[in-house]
């Protein structure tokens, strides 16, 4: 059942297939306004990797059993592309006009995309320039995409098997640019530290003009508690956030140093792309956001502003939706993790 009584129709469901949990969020649009229709997600006991296994029974199954238990009703889907499977570039065209574009954006695709593109499926958008204008013609920038044939074909049969409308795949980080920046179009960073990875991606004007992934992650975290205070590792897991609890009276203190290390990696790969974006023209960085599950271990905006002297938040990709006010404290725990899922949902209510 629904947290709110809408009917049936009209609904649009997010999922976030990520390598470890599948992650529901049910949307509507009423009245020009953004309702929270229903949520879910299931962390992964099998250890089987959702983004890569090719058991397409299976992933069939775990998105119904996630989605029936919830009593999620909707089937219009829209399906999150893992990031890493994903190639994006910033290309730009001389002296091309609209009749000619096409055929232009696949020339220079097969310069920068590593693998033969009848192997891909491409997708393309003309960057505005300054005054927010779409040029098509002269010198024009575009933001590729390309996803491996195989993979798109994967998701089709998966929803195809369990029987649910599959209406668009979309890459993490734009459903993440969607949900947490929105229509701002100042210059941000956005870090989503995922279980198994972290992706960092700068943000200019609604487009991903800089993307870098890590292995160094929410899992790193629990690994070296784990090994350290010899527990298994769904205990270091739950010792992790219940770490964040006990220490939540004194915000001013820091992150133990056992995890500060851990995470060392992140900090130092968001100050080279701040260097870099810097070194190559681009715009101050507004604020840094953060998401993704690991992002609420406590103190870790303030820690990451204080290291990089830059503005760092949590990102809240529930500000556009109306949720009812008795959920927000569980909402607003559960919702870095439910970022991408919140901006897939949005994708086609808009």
């Amino acid at each position: 059942m629904g947290l709110f009584s809408m009917g049936q129709d009209n609904l649009y469901l997010g999922i976030d297939i990520g390598d470890s949990s599948l992650k529901m969020v049910e949307l509507k649009k009423k009245n020009h306004k953004i309702y929270l229709s229903n949520y879910a997600f299931s962390e992964n006991v099998s250890e089987v990797n959702f983004t890569r296994i090719d058991d397409i029974d299976y992933l069939a199954q775990a998105i119904n059993k996630v989605r029936v238990e919830a009593g999620i009703t909707s089937d219009k889907v829209t399906v999150s592309l893992p990031t890493f499977a994903v190639f994006s570039s910033i290309i730009s065209l001389s002296n091309v006009d609209k009749k000619n574009l096409a055929a232009a954006v696949n020339e220079e695709a097969k310069k920068v995309i590593p693998l033969p593109l009848e192997e891909m499926i491409l997708d393309w958008k003309i960057i505005p320039d300054k005054n927010n204008k779409v040029q098509t013609k002269g010198n024009i920038r575009v933001f590729l995409t390309g996803s491996p044939k195989k993979l798109v074909r994967k998701y089709i049969d998966v929803f195809k098997k369990a029987k649910l409308n599959l209406v668009s795949l979309e890459t993490e980080t734009f459903s993440l640019v969607r949900s947490l920046v929105g229509d701002d179009k100042t210059t941000v960073m956005i870090v989503e530290i995922g279980a198994n990875s972290t992706d960092l991606s700068i943000v200019k004007e609604s487009i991903p003009v800089l993307n870098r992934s890590l292995a160094v992650c929410g899992s790193s975290v629990t690994k070296i508690l784990s090994e350290k205070l010899g527990m298994n590792y769904a205990q270091a897991e739950q010792f992790k956030f219940d770490l964040s609890v006990s220490l939540s009276s004194n915000t001013s203190e820091e992150l133990p140093k056992l995890i500060m290390t851990t995470l060392e990696p992140i900090i130092t790969e968001m100050q080279y792309m701040l260097d870099f974006f810097r070194s190559q023209g681009g715009d101050n960085i507004e604020k840094i956001i953060l998401s993704g599950g690991s992002a609420l271990l406590l103190n870790l905006s303030d820690y990451f502003s204080k290291r990089l002297n830059v503005k760092v938040i949590i990102g809240d990709p529930w500000s556009r939706v109306n949720c009812p006010l008795e959920l927000k404290p569980v909402l607003s725990e559960a919702g870095p993790r439910l970022a991408v899922a919140i901006g897939l949902a949005m994708r086609e209510i808009q």
